[in-house]
């Protein structure tokens, strides 16, 4: 037994299941993405209550991370990671969150594709055991390969084992898409069902079975052209909404400005080269995905954080007291405005001379040491036309 049919067979049962309550392979595939929308919803909203959460605590995180603005040295980034991940966990968040439902849809993508590529054993439940009916059906159709139209690659081949490897259960599809060669096939292969017809794999005068690149300049290119338009809308969506979540940093900006074109091309190839069926799965997924995102926002609206929180954050996760006066007083003496550290009175200090003028020399000395730009031009112009010497106080340890 293939180790994957535990998520293969149940989910190939639901496609029998719709395809004999629709018989239409392309309504049975739109309502099969409907039916794992719905199964996956409450990880949607999970992923919805995330987002909410992850904008609560969106200003904290910018707290944090402009503390240690404009310092880029290893040692100093992973403090500030550090600092993010204890803030997460202090409220009780999980940046993997988010990803949970997309971690679920690839089981879902496999079985799907397995699903596609073996029509007989999941749909029409034809016993896929060795020498069970498949196996006989393609015995018959290697004995009779010249009169079917196979590929060079399947009708030149000499050894059965071969053939029976190479053969996909879409190839015999297509086989029995021939009225003629259907019929033969029913009445020679022993086992074959009476009641069993062909399944219809149409789609716009195309097959479903075949890849846009194998049927050429038809309909089918439609579906990698739809592929992207819907699957680039999801993105943008999805990237408005993170707007609100994520931190507005460049790393983030340039991840999201990346994966926003990477992933709808990435699909395009895929849904390309692939059956078309999977590619419409994929339309189908975008869409719904499109109606469930704008559905969760407006059931669980993610809140506008104000003003007042991020300056609280700022406060609780911020720069220290003490390194904002630091910068604030530095700041000022640049501005030329009132620096505690200098003193426009002409009185002493301790840099000032025995007499109980202050010493311009040693002011000049100190504070080339202690301000790394030394005295604002504007400073000393103003004590040049009052007449008042600058002095500096001593710093406080």
């Amino acid at each position: 037994m293939n180790p994957f049919d535990i998520i293969n067979v149940p989910l190939g049962l639901l496609m029998n299941f719709l395809y004999g309550l629709f018989n239409n392979y392309a309504v049975a595939i739109f309502f099969f993405a409907l039916a794992i929308k719905i199964v996956l919803l409450p990880l949607g909203i999970k992923q919805q209550n995330s987002q909410i959460k992850m904008a609560r605590i969106r200003p904290k995180e910018q707290a944090i991370r402009g503390k240690y603005a404009g310092r880029t040295d290893s040692a100093t980034q992973q403090k500030m990671n550090a600092e993010v991940m204890d803030m997460y966990k202090s409220e009780n968040y999980s940046p993997m969150s988010g990803c949970l439902p997309l971690l679920v849809q690839m089981p879902v993508l496999f079985a799907l594709y397995n699903i596609i590529r073996n029509p007989l054993t999941y749909i029409a439940r034809f016993d896929p055991a060795p020498g069970g009916l498949i196996d006989s059906i393609k015995d018959f159709i290697f004995a009779n390969r010249a009169l079917y139209n196979l590929p060079d690659a399947l009708k030149n081949m000499e050894k059965l084992s071969d053939f029976k490897s190479r053969i996909q259960q879409i190839d015999i599809i297509q086989i029995f898409n021939n009225p003629e060669w259907f019929a033969n096939i029913k009445s020679a292969v022993e086992g074959f069902p009476a009641e069993f017809k062909n399944l219809d794999f149409g789609f716009l005068g195309q097959t479903l079975t075949s890849s846009p690149a194998q049927a050429g300049f038809s309909i089918l290119l439609l579906i990698p052209i739809l592929n992207f338009a819907t699957s680039f809308f999801q993105m943008r969506l999805q990237k408005k909404i993170n707007a609100k979540t994520m931190a507005a940093d460049a790393a983030n900006n340039s991840g999201m400005k990346i994966m926003e074109y990477t992933m709808p091309l990435l699909i395009v190839y895929m849904s390309y080269s692939m059956n078309a069926a999977l590619g419409l799965y994929w339309i189908f997924q975008s869409v719904l995905g499109v109606a469930q995102t704008v559905i969760l926002t407006k059931l669980y609206p993610i809140p506008v954080i104000s003003d007042e929180e991020y300056e609280l954050a700022r406060q609780q996760y911020g720069a220290s007291k003490k390194k904002k006066k630091k910068a604030a007083a530095i700041e000022d003496s640049d501005n030329g405005g009132s620096e505690p550290q200098m003193l426009a009175n002409g009185k002493n200090s301790e840099n000032s001379n025995d007499g109980g003028d202050p010493d311009p020399d040693n002011d000049e000395k100190y504070i080339s040491k202690t301000i790394p730009k030394g005295i604002n031009q504007n400073v000393k112009n103003n004590y040049q036309k009052t007449g008042k010497k600058y002095t500096v106080k001593k710093r406080k340890k």
